[in-house]
């Protein structure tokens, strides 16, 4: 299940650290650790941090209830590898004289043959569909650009292909319908199905701004919305007819769905009295207790500021998704309440005595099994799974990507800065312990409305 503002490559700062650490020192204290440290200022050995590293996070692969047959990935990925074929990638100098458009395709060339290799590495059939796609995108974004040099491809050109694209979503849109046996299952895939529809209409968008561009990295940009508005079409009609395919019953579920959004929705504009400000100035100020800005404290901040912003994004009706949201408005305002819930946990546990700091290698290895343990225990969750299962990958992947942080540091690191990545573990085992309670009220709402 994907959403809104996750990718494949994360910022070495999200935005919510940055809202939540705003005004905070924290920032301006980081922003000196490039520098020369101070002979007094404690730091934590990289290569400790190396081996606290060590051993790979849990996995928390992309899963959805629809059984997804191999042979619709080999589809896409036979699509890709004919694509490509033919495009006499990677280019030299001779083939390309520009040197950025020459990087820039070899780039796409790149990413279009490693998504192929690495398809059957994925862990789920819908992780390896999503490679598939990925593939396809990238092969159709290089051979655009350079049949932009070879053959004087145009943005106008590409343009043509739109009403057929168009044509494409009509026709997905108006067979899909919200029907299902089992309304968490239901849930789930709906709101797949709503993404990839709303996906695809925004990549073919005439207001995307775009400019009028005539160079290759012009059209390979066109050429690569239009593929991803392909991709989304394709997935979204499968997993629809493959969803339908296997119910015993086809129950409408849209009642039960604006219902639950209700009830839920309800619930998170309770908990908005109990939230902080979307920019804390004063972490400390959010426990009725004397303690330090520890990383505790900081993830505090963190939790409270994306609480806060997705609570209002649920509850505003302006930030209403375009188009059909019924499923996608139930699995936000679930997210939301996962933030909520992490939040108060956090803070609870801050005032009960614990600080939560990192002031030692140890106090990291201790943060990331807490965090591996919650993700663990997630996987486990029997109430509903479908959901959980759906969900889990947006807050476990805090653990990968701080790991990462720390493998490639070097020498001797800050414990203010090892501290200041540290957040994400508290995060991590924060949000992911208070998924599986989330997602079974979620999914109470549905099966009682």
């Amino acid at each position: 299940m994907s959403r809104s503002g996750r990718s494949d490559v994360r910022p070495a700062i999200g935005r919510r650290r940055l809202l939540a650490l705003a005004g905070t020192g924290v920032l301006a204290a980081l922003a000196g650790c490039s520098g020369l440290l101070s002979d007094s200022e404690p730091t934590i050995d990289a290569d400790a941090l190396a081996e606290v590293v060590a051993e790979d996070a849990p996995s928390a692969p992309e899963t959805i209830p629809v059984d997804i047959e191999p042979a619709f990935v080999d589809e896409q990925r036979s699509t890709a590898a004919a694509t490509l074929d033919g495009v006499p990638a990677p280019f030299d100098r001779e083939a390309i004289p520009n040197g950025v458009i020459r990087e820039r395709l070899n780039d796409s060339y790149e990413a279009a043959t490693e998504a192929l290799e690495t398809i059957d590495e994925g862990e789920t059939p819908y992780g390896r569909l999503g490679r598939a796609n990925r593939a396809r995108v990238a092969a159709r974004e290089v051979r655009a650009g350079w049949r932009a040099i070879e053959e004087d491809l145009t943005q106008a050109d590409l343009r043509e292909e739109v009403p057929a694209i168009e044509n494409g979503i009509d026709e997905v849109a108006a067979r899909w319908s919200y029907v299902g046996d089992d309304p968490v299952r239901a849930v789930v895939v709906h709101a797949e199905i709503e993404d990839e529809l709303r996906a695809a209409r925004n990549w073919i968008a005439p207001d995307r701004g775009r400019p009028a561009d005539g160079n290759a990295l012009g059209v390979a940009d066109l050429a690569e919305e239009l593929e991803r508005a392909r991709t989304s079409v394709a997935v979204a009609s499968y997993l629809f007819e493959r969803f339908r395919g296997s119910l015993d019953t086809t129950t409408g579920q849209r009642g039960r769905f604006r219902t639950a959004r209700e009830e839920l929705t309800g619930r998170v504009r309770e908990a908005m009295s109990g939230l902080p400000p979307q920019d804390v100035d004063e972490p400390t100020a959010l426990v009725d207790r004397d303690v330090d800005e520890t990383a505790g404290v900081r993830a505090l901040a963190s939790l409270g500021s994306e609480a806060r912003y997705r609570a209002k994004d649920v509850t505003a009706p302006e930030n209403r998704r375009e188009g059909p949201s019924l499923a996608n408005d139930v699995v936000g305002a679930t997210d939301a309440l996962v933030y909520v819930r992490g939040f108060e946990s956090l803070r609870e546990r801050i005032e009960g005595g614990d600080d939560v700091a990192v002031e030692s290698v140890e106090d990291v290895a201790a943060l990331r099994s807490a965090a591996v343990s919650a993700v663990e225990r997630a996987r486990d969750a029997t109430r509903a799974a479908l959901l959980v299962d759906a969900m889990l990958p947006w807050y476990a992947d805090d653990i990968r990507w701080t790991d990462d942080r720390f493998r490639r540091e070097s020498g001797s690191v800050t414990v203010d800065s090892v501290a200041y990545d540290a957040i994400d573990y508290v995060v991590a085992a924060e949000t992911c312990r208070a998924l599986p309670p989330a997602c079974a009220d979620a999914a109470a709402a549905l099966r009682e409305s």
